[in-house]
């Protein structure tokens, strides 16, 4: 909210030099009203705050006026709606939806000229609005300045347009539609709070007019509006029609129904002494449900024990009713009786919230430690899981990066994921139409723009939720842990080549196995998949005791090419909740140096392609028993030697034992053990 200081001062005694306007502008932010900056603009000095959503009353000029009064013990210059004026012709106004239009009033004025906005007005309004500013003319700039000045919105209506003059509050029905004044057609839905005459739709209540009733240089008589409507409707209607204006911002943040009298008085000086014209005797001021104040009693005992601070009682009633809050005292406590602007105060909280900002002062709070459940504090274990599989990650070459959970849809998703994806009601943009399902799409967004830069090798992974629409209307929150990779995991380096150490399929599945075995997962299995972003013979899944918690693979060179990413690029992608619940302790032991020498045996078997090489290792591993201390693959074979469709792999074991130096007979009973596996599985020894 921008509130040009000399607007303010006409409401509240505001300094005039620099070093007390800069007081007041502390005062009124140790108050919960933050003066963010002090603005130059053509009508001086202007202050940029900022609103709290409960704190509707702050949006105007008089409403913070009236805040800082409070808060510097003040006094200002109040509002008092006008006298009743004779009989008033109230058929005018019918209100067919009282729970969503409580007050409606009118001002019927004729006979005046519109014209252009005197320069002052143009000047106040262009400080108050900023860019957002556009004359129109004398009457629309006159009701927007009394919004801002009071914190009512208003609208005016060419009465002539209007159908037998008269106007109806209702909810829109099926299949009306509306053309505002941004000249687009609105489609209308029940539900939709609108203003209408007895045939149609004229505006949109509390958001915006209608165009064929707007003011227009051929306008003579107006019927001003000034009315309270339900926060919540406001909002309901301007999020489904995506609109946002300066009128709904404040009807969406509740606004004064007591004002709705003053407003309409004030506005109607203001044109007839502008642009001329007589009005009608009397308001037009239909209450369909009247205003009730609310009362909260709240214990003395118990607001110093929220604020750990000793307030006597008459301090806390006279800060109380600086903010318009009637105080009586009842037994110990306090009968606060809640003014008509402020709805957020509902509970006995709030009262004592009130005393800490006014009458104590925050910056007057003791300062106390809480104290602590649990005096040695410490991360969750679910915060412990996460940060060792991003530790663990950096250490291997990865880089964190955090995308946001609002996407455009994607079209990887699978039809599982379509089914199961998240869209936003009234999204802002297309591109933030729906929550992530996959962490990948967001990546590949990445490290597509990281190749069209030139960078050529990169390696990135993101640990977070993702978002899910489950069966029965709920919604769950995943987590994933992913990772996309391409180029060289080589340093650049004079005596190296990139390719000498590729972020290939084998970089990725080491990543893995590296950050489940510090989870304290052994063993994993990789087993042929399928997916529809990958290659199809370069996909596996991962498996760990017998659960399958994501895959690696290589990206096909269709889905590569469409989205812009280099032609070898590699990813894994693990389900995060699935290793929460497999994990065990990860804090780190020492194992001592072995103190005997090991043996290592090399086995060369021949086996059908079709076979896994984890159901390979799986088979030897348990044949070797426990002497075993490794076993990896060094090298694979296949050409005329060994048969078309088979392969030879090459096996390297290393045996020791902890307890002395192995003979060779244990080593080869171990071997026989390996060999007969091997050859029940399938295999050949040449």
């Amino acid at each position: 909210m921008r509130l040009p200081v000399a607007w303010l001062r006409e409401f509240v005694p505001v300094p005039e030099d620099t070093p007390g306007l800069q007081s007041f502008c502390d005062a009124l932010t140790m108050a919960g009203l933050e003066v963010e900056e002090i603005l130059d603009t053509p009508d001086g000095p202007t202050l940029y705050t900022k609103i709290t959503p409960n704190r509707g009353d702050w949006a105007s000029v008089y409403g913070t006026a009236r805040e800082a009064a409070a808060a510097l013990n003040l006094s200002y210059r109040t509002l008092s709606a006008p006298s009743p004026s004779g009989a008033v012709n109230n058929e005018r106004i019918t209100i067919e939806d009282a729970e969503n239009c409580p007050r409606y009033a009118a001002k019927i004025i004729r006979g005046v000229k519109i014209g252009p906005t005197p320069y002052w007005m143009q000047k106040r309004l262009s400080a108050a609005l900023g860019e957002k500013y556009k004359t129109i003319n004398n009457v629309v700039d006159i009701t927007n300045f009394v919004m801002l000045e009071l914190g009512q919105p208003l609208h005016a209506f060419d009465l002539d347009t209007l159908a037998e003059g008269k106007i109806v509050v209702r909810q829109a029905r099926e299949g009306e539609k509306l053309v505002t004044l941004d000249d687009q057609e609105r489609e209308l839905a029940p539900g939709m709070l609108c203003i209408c005459d007895p045939e149609k739709p004229v505006a949109l209540a509390g958001i915006m007019g209608g165009g064929p009733t707007e003011i227009t240089s051929g306008t003579v008589n107006i019927l001003l509006e000034s009315a309270h409507f339900n926060p919540l409707s406001i909002r309901r209607t301007a999020r489904r029609l995506g609109i946002a204006t300066e009128a709904s911002y404040r009807y969406e943040r509740f606004v004064d129904p007591n004002l709705v009298p003053i407003a309409a008085e004030r506005a109607a000086e203001l044109i007839q002494e502008i642009a001329g014209g007589v009005s009608e005797p009397g308001l037009i001021d239909v209450i369909a449900k009247p205003w009730t104040p609310n009362h909260i009693v709240a214990r003395v005992d118990r607001i110093r024990a929220l604020l750990g601070a000793d307030v006597e009682r008459d301090d806390m009633i006279a800060g109380l009713e600086r903010l318009g809050i009637a105080t009586e005292r009842v037994m110990g406590a306090l009968d606060c009786v809640i003014p008509s602007w402020r709805p957020d105060l509902t509970i006995e909280d709030d009262i004592a919230e009130e005393v800490g900002r006014i009458a104590l002062g925050y910056e007057n709070l003791p300062e106390t430690s809480p104290p602590l459940q649990n005096p040695q504090g410490g991360d969750s274990r679910r915060g412990r899981f996460l940060s060792t599989v991003r530790e663990t990650l950096v250490r291997q070459g990865f880089q964190e990066v955090q995308s946001h959970a609002l996407t455009a849809p994607s079209s990887l998703a699978t039809e599982e994921e379509i089914a199961h994806r998240v869209m936003i009601r009234s999204a802002l943009s297309p591109e933030l139409a729906s929550l992530r399902i996959s962490l990948l799409p967001n990546l590949f967004a990445v490290i597509a723009r990281a190749f069209a830069s030139g960078i050529r090798d990169a390696a990135i992974f993101e640990a977070g939720p993702v978002y899910r629409k489950a069966e029965g209307g709920a919604y769950q929150e995943p987590i994933r842990i992913t990772g996309v990779l391409f180029g060289s995991a080589m340093p650049s380096a004079w005596s190296l080549k990139p390719e000498s150490y590729p972020a290939d399929l084998y970089f990725a599945k080491g990543a893995v196995e590296e950050t489940l075995a510090a989870l304290g997962i052994s063993e994993p299995s990789f087993l042929p998949a399928t997916h529809p972003v990958t290659h199809p013979g370069r996909t596996a899944k991962v498996i760990v005791s017998g659960r399958e918690i994501g895959m690696i693979a290589e990206v096909s060179e269709i889905v590569a090419e469409a989205q812009d990413l280099p032609r070898r690029t590699y990813l894994f992608d693990l389900d995060g909740d699935v290793l929460f619940a497999l994990s065990t302790d990860t804090t780190v032991r020492y194992t001592p140096l072995p103190k005997f020498p090991a043996v290592v045996r090399d086995l060369a078997p021949v086996f059908p392609s079709a076979i896994p090489y984890a159901t390979i290792e799986e088979a030897s591993r348990a044949a070797a028993g426990n002497l075993l201390e490794s076993l990896r693959l060094m090298d694979v074979y296949t050409g005329a030697n060994v048969g078309e469709g088979n392969r030879s792999l090459t096996l390297r074991l290393t045996f020791r034992s902890g307890e002395g130096t192995l003979r060779d007979a244990d080593v080869e009973n171990a071997l026989i053990e390996v060999r007969t596996a091997l050859t029940n599985l399938g295999g050949e020894f040449r």
